[in-house]
């Protein structure tokens, strides 16, 4: 399991009132969530009838709609339901405690630890059950072909009919493109979760898109309706959240929208649809769209087995690709905030992403974890300008470095160890120094 997998989620936040659209992976392949704060209020803010067949009626109307604007045709049915919120907790957490470990949960929280992201022993199994829980407004899981709003009332009020429009959206495009072969399935952000990041932008940029456009449809009073719940919303929840996690959740809805809406303005749905037909593939294709045009696809980057060099005891937790939008992250958003680079230098340093691989092991008997994160840069200015931001990094998080040859070290609870050489660079983190050189031996680019 991935620990970028396990926050897979993006947030837009309407811009005002934090209505955020979650994707999970995790729940059968993945689930298309559309979430929302919590409502403040539980008065009723629409008179819209709780009558099966008229919500029914409803529902057929918003699809018929959505289908005509976005020009796709449905291949087969989808079965709509309505939940509780409670329904959709309980709902939630069956999926946690069936689909993952609690040693995945832990592997996932030592992970984004060692990469500065989250505190030691931070529950990230409680934050992201509250969240999913607690703000969900609905979702499509393409594995039941289930579509679910969540509605207290039985019925549908204007925010619930812009979910709706997102969620039916996502239905159409899982009858039409092969979304687990772009790599948005459970086993692809297992092992390129890259590429199931950029596959998640384009999912979420084409329906929040949509649901823009859904919105304008909508008459006065059910937009002041919308408002009038939007501007109910607790968001309470998302000042918990470690900085770095947030800006994850908002990526898919903000980043993908800014790129579906580039080629939707240069030709409409049918642009947005070749697109389709060749998915980007890298978080720095969403980033840099001309770099998608150009065809600039990830280097890959070998990650080594470890578990026979490291020996007894010793497990892997993970190995994944990390893009240029996590090696930012990284950088610029920390859980030390004196260890934080600003975002102008964090996001020119991530910038040259070429590709990158990287591997996290864990020995439980000396509670010890081990890290080799490699990087390809797309040239030797952009390697140099990266290791130059890294060693900033580096004196801010762990402390005064150790020159060393091709390199520096810092020596805190662990030996960090930054390598360079041309367009390479590698970060190691391990116990001692002679883990570190027995890592090192298996990375021919040092």
């Amino acid at each position: 399991m991935s620990s970028r997998n396990r926050v897979i989620a993006g947030v837009i936040i309407g811009l005002a009132a934090l209505c955020l659209c979650l994707v999970a992976v995790g729940t059968g392949a993945a689930a298309f969530l559309y979430l929302r704060a919590n409502r403040a209020t539980t008065d009723r803010i629409s008179d819209v009838p709780a009558d099966p067949a008229q919500v029914s009626a409803q529902m057929d109307t918003i699809a018929q709609e959505v289908i005509v604007m976005r020009g796709l045709q449905p291949a087969g049915e989808v079965e709509r339901k309505l939940l509780t919120e409670e329904e959709v907790r309980q709902r939630t957490l069956d999926d946690f405690n069936e689909d993952t470990t609690p040693e995945e949960w832990a592997d996932s929280e030592r992970t984004l630890a060692v990469l500065g992201l989250l505190p030691s022993n931070y529950d990230l199994y409680d934050i992201l059950l509250r969240l999913y829980s607690e703000g969900v407004a609905g979702f499509y899981d393409p594995d039941t072909k289930e579509l679910v709003v969540v509605s207290e009332e039985g019925g549908l009020n204007a925010y619930e009919k812009v979910t709706f429009a997102h969620e039916y959206n996502h239905a159409l495009q899982d009858q039409n493109y092969d979304v687990r072969g772009m790599g948005f399935s459970e086993e692809g952000w297992d092992t390129d979760s890259e590429r199931a990041a950029a596959a998640q932008a384009l999912l979420e940029g084409d329906s929040t898109l949509l649901e823009e456009q859904y919105q304008d449809t909508l008459s006065a009073a059910e937009k002041r309706d919308y408002d009038q719940i939007v501007n109910g919303f607790d968001v309470s929840i998302y000042g918990e959240l470690p900085r770095y996690l947030l800006l994850d959740f908002i990526f898919p809805y903000d980043q993908g929208l800014t790129f579906v809406r580039r080629y939707y303005d240069e030709g409409g749905w049918t642009r947005v649809g070749e697109v389709w037909k060749n998915p980007p593939v890298s978080t720095e294709q969403i980033l840099h769209p001309e770099r998608y045009e150009t065809g600039d696809l990830p280097i890959l980057v070998e990650r080594p087995a470890l578990t026979d060099t490291l020996g007894t005891g010793w497990r892997q937790m993970e190995s994944n690709v990390m893009g240029e939008w996590y090696t930012y992250l990284i950088l610029a958003y920390g859980d030390q905030e004196g260890a934080r680079l600003s975002d102008r230098t964090a996001s020119r340093a991530a910038e040259g992403w070429g590709g990158d691989g990287y591997v996290a092991f864990y020995n439980e008997a000396e509670d010890e974890t081990v890290l080799a994160l490699h990087w390809i840069w797309d040239t030797q200015a952009d390697a140099d300008e990266f290791a130059e931001a890294f060693r900033d990094y580096g004196d801010r998080r762990f402390g005064e470095s150790e020159s060393i040859t091709h390199g520096v070290c810092w020596s805190a609870d662990q030996l960090n160890c930054f390598y360079t050489n041309g367009q390479h660079t590698l970060w190691v983190m391990a116990p001692n120094q002679k883990t570190v050189d027995a890592v090192l031996a298996l990375q021919p680019d040092f």
